[in-house]
Order: structure tokens, then C-alpha cells, then sequence
């Protein structure tokens, strides 16, 4: 695919989803970090999308020891806003994160805050396919069942994700051809051991082995987490109703097999924001659940746990 011709399929994909999901005349945030898939996001709407109807956030992780990378890439995204005439918004967390989901945790509350006090209508990240196929293989690996497949969705509670069918690849051509340079963080490459490694090695390996392997392989498991969406027993959630509040029915789950007491559990874990569990988290879980007493605490895979005879909580 030539370079002209990259630069015209990713506009008009983008716009064709901003049509779809209705958000022509909507208040855009866009989430930039001075890398690659948010300057190419940022260049795409600044093109497609009104100019007062954009705008754009930086946010900096706080004095730590990758602080210097941090003000010389904000700088870089005002500067870059600037000149694309979008209203630039600096963020600065005003604690330490001590892991990476900390970090994930900080940015999107200060964004969310953001886009509730400017009354911007949703937050759009540069999340693409290989971000979406890394998410997908690391959850296979660490066992947590199918509803690991779903991963990210292009529009979901106010997050806009209209990159996840492009790769990397393609949104660095676009930048070449549209002559704008970005401002990687050199942390990135140390964040998570596992995902680097299944970035920098096992994935560059298969597609040497196989040229288009990977994107075959993203293919089949969006075909394989669409057909696990539409499969005629549902979601088990949909049968206690009054999770989110009152947690899960203790009396509902006995009557399951241990296989959809699992897949309950992992779904509940899920629609509470909690990812970073494995198989062996659910089944511990379950050994606790397994036991007689009337009422039960316990602490698995970062969540406190209260089980009395009707329900089954994780304490928020």
C-alpha cells in the first residue's frame, strides 16, 4: 500500500466511525502522549473532526525518574497542538504510582475529571490492533477464560477508540507521509516484561516465519470474541441483576457447574474494571466459596472478598 493512499484509508476510517457512532458534533478529548498512535490519532480528527470541538490532554506521571522525558513530551504535545490549532490541556498526577496499572489508574481519572468539568462528550485514545491482539494474548496466557477476548470496544462509557483495526505500522506510514515527527517514552519498552516480550520478539518472530501471521491471528480472535458475544447462553450476570450494588447471588452460583461458576465469577471480576487475574485466581475463588460457613472474607487476585449466605462481594 502506498504512502498517499495509507493517509487516505485512515481518514476515511476514522470518520466513518465517528458517523457511525453518531459523534460528528460531539466535544472530542484526545489523550496524547507525544507517541505515535496519539499523535496519528490527534492528526487524523484535527482533519476530519471540527477544530472547536476538539481538544487534547497531556499527563504527566509526577517527578519520578523518567520526569525529564515527561515536561520535554509535554512541551512537544503543546507545541504540536499549537500548530494544529487544538486547545491543549496539561494534567499532572499529584501522587507516585508504584505500578503500571497505578499509572493506567491516575491518567484516566484526571481525563475523566477533565472531560466532565469542560464538558467534552468523550476521551479518545490511540489503543490499536496490536495493543488490542497483545491485550488478547496476554489474557490467554494468563488464563482468565473467554470473556478476555472482548478486551477494548470502539466506543464504551465515554472512551472513543477508532484505531483498534490499524496497526502500528500503518500509523507510523501516516506520519511519514504527513511529515510529523512524535516523542516516544523510552520507559515504554520496560513497563511489562511479558507484553514486551510478545511485542519485541514472539510476534516479530511469527510474522518472520509468516508474513501476515499476525494479522491473520488478530483476525481470528475478533472473529472468535464476536462469536463468544453472540453464543445463545448469554451473559450469567444478566440472571443477578442487582450485581454491581448487592454482588452476586450466593444461592445462583451453587446451582452452576464449576466451569460457569468460573465463568461468572471471571465476568463479574470484569464489569468491576478487575484484569489483572488469571485461572488461578478463579479457582482459588472458588476453593473459598466451596466452604460451609455462612460467612466468609478473604483477599484474591487484589480484591477483598465478603460472602455471607445470600450474597457474594467484593468490597469496593
Amino acid at each position: 500500500m502506498n504512502l498517499s493512499r495509507v493517509k487516505q484509508d485512515l481518514d476515511h476510517h476514522v470518520w466513518k466511525l465517528i458517523k457511525l457512532h453518531s459523534l460528528q458534533n460531539k466535544r472530542i478529548l484526545v489523550a496524547v502522549s507525544g507517541g505515535t498512535d496519539s499523535v496519528a490519532l490527534l492528526r487524523v480528527l484535527s482533519k476530519i473532526h471540527k477544530k472547536d470541538r476538539l481538544g487534547a490532554c497531556y499527563f504527566h506521571h509526577g517527578e519520578d525518574a523518567n520526569q525529564e522525558y515527561r515536561k520535554e513530551a509535554q512541551v512537544f504535545c503543546e507545541k504540536l497542538c499549537a500548530k494544529l490549532g487544538i486547545q491543549f490541556y496539561p494534567l499532572q498526577s499529584h501522587a507516585l504510582a508504584k505500578s503500571e496499572a497505578e499509572y493506567r489508574e491516575y491518567r484516566y481519572e484526571a481525563m475523566m475529571r477533565l472531560k466532565q468539568e469542560e464538558k467534552f462528550d468523550c476521551i479518545a485514545t490511540g489503543h490499536h490492533r496490536d495493543d488490542l491482539l497483545e491485550t488478547r494474548l496476554l489474557r490467554l496466557i494468563r488464563g482468565t477464560g473467554a470473556q478476555g477476548f472482548h478486551a477494548m470496544l470502539v466506543l464504551k462509557e465515554g472512551l472513543f477508540r477508532p484505531l483498534l483495526e490499524v496497526s502500528k505500522k500503518e500509523l507510523k506510514k501516516y506520519l511519514r507521509e504527513e511529515k510529523i515527527r512524535v516523542f516516544e517514552d523510552p520507559s515504554n519498552e520496560s513497563l511489562d516484561p511479558l507484553r514486551n516480550w510478545l511485542r519485541q520478539e514472539w510476534l516479530k518472530a511469527l510474522e518472520r516465519r509468516s508474513r501476515g501471521a499476525t494479522a491473520a491471528l488478530a483476525r481470528s480472535l475478533e472473529t472468535i470474541a464476536q462469536e463468544i458475544e453472540n453464543r445463545p447462553w448469554g451473559d450469567l450476570l444478566s440472571q443477578n441483576e442487582a450485581y454491581r450494588t448487592q454482588g452476586l447471588s450466593r444461592g445462583f452460583y451453587l446451582t452452576l457447574s464449576p466451569f460457569e461458576q468460573k465463568r461468572m465469577l471471571a465476568q463479574y471480576l470484569f464489569s468491576l474494571g478487575k484484569k489483572d487475574f488469571s485461572q488461578s485466581h478463579l479457582e482459588e475463588i472458588q476453593k473459598r466459596l466451596d466452604k460451609s460457613q455462612k460467612v466468609i472474607t478473604f483477599k484474591v487476585a487484589g480484591c477483598y472478598w465478603e460472602v455471607n449466605a445470600e450474597q457474594i462481594k467484593v468490597q469496593s
